[in-house]
């Protein structure tokens, strides 16, 4: 005679975000999510930035305004606009620091790429995995269960609220201070003002994402789902 398991239950809260760190923790191997390279030269550095600016790959706030857009909690809602000013510049509001776009363009003027240069790099085609990549993530918050959305910024932003990642991640400031000043950069705030900012403003943005997966994604079918993107959103780490 068969069993009647009865249909699965949600892993309660806590333990759901428990489960997730331990995703990351196990993909990454006790790495960070996306570390820093290490460059011997100026000119490799210039390199790099040059192609991370290619097809305007920072695509990062084309779907923090459609979390924001689907949100009907009101108190994560005003949690997630304080998140879309840090993220478009809190300058917008007369205070703090730009866009991290423009964040991302200081690193780059640091090693000698003009914003001339950036401005003609953003214009050319995004190579095909990268634009698969934005494609879906884009799609996936546009369309897809808000919290779920809200949630996955847990895969990058989430490391940032653990001790250990956070201590790894002043370290390799602190080591790029000391490679990049080796090399003759002059504005070394500028050249780590991305990586400064977001090593501290994303515990903020972590924190959002928490509350939002323990007060919303309660449900066996949410769980497997926020499951799923998250996993997805691990594997695209290098983009």
């Amino acid at each position: 005679m068969a069993v009647d398991v009865g249909a699965p239950e949600a892993v309660p809260p806590a333990e759901f975000l428990e489960e997730l760190e331990g995703l990351r923790k196990t993909h990454l191997r006790g790495g960070l999510y996306r570390p820093q390279t290490h460059y011997k030269t100026k000119e490799e550095i210039a390199a790099a930035k040059r192609k991370r600016h290619v097809g305007n790959g920072n695509q990062n706030h084309k779907f923090v305004g459609e979390k924001y857009l689907n949100c009907p909690d009101k108190e994560i809602r005003r949690l997630h606009l304080r998140k879309m000013i840090d993220e478009g510049g809190q300058t917008t509001v007369g205070v703090g620091l730009p866009s991290h776009p423009r964040l991302l363009r200081w690193e780059s003027n640091a090693f000698g790429v003009t914003d001339e240069e950036i401005d003609q790099l953003e214009k050319e085609d995004l190579p095909p995995d990268m634009l698969l990549w934005q494609c879906w993530r884009t799609r996936a918050h546009r369309e897809g269960n808000w919290a779920v959305a809200i949630g996955c910024s847990l895969v990058g932003e989430g490391e940032k609220i653990q001790p250990e990642a956070q201590q790894k991640l002043q370290r390799e400031i602190e080591d790029l201070k000391r490679e990049y000043a080796a090399l003759g950069i002059e504005d070394l705030d500028r050249a780590l003002a991305n990586a400064i900012e977001h090593a501290s403003v994303d515990v903020h943005h972590a924190k959002l994402a928490m509350k939002t997966v323990s007060r919303y994604i309660t449900t066996p079918e949410l769980q497997d789902e926020m499951r799923k993107a998250y996993v997805l959103t691990l594997h695209m780490r290098g983009f």
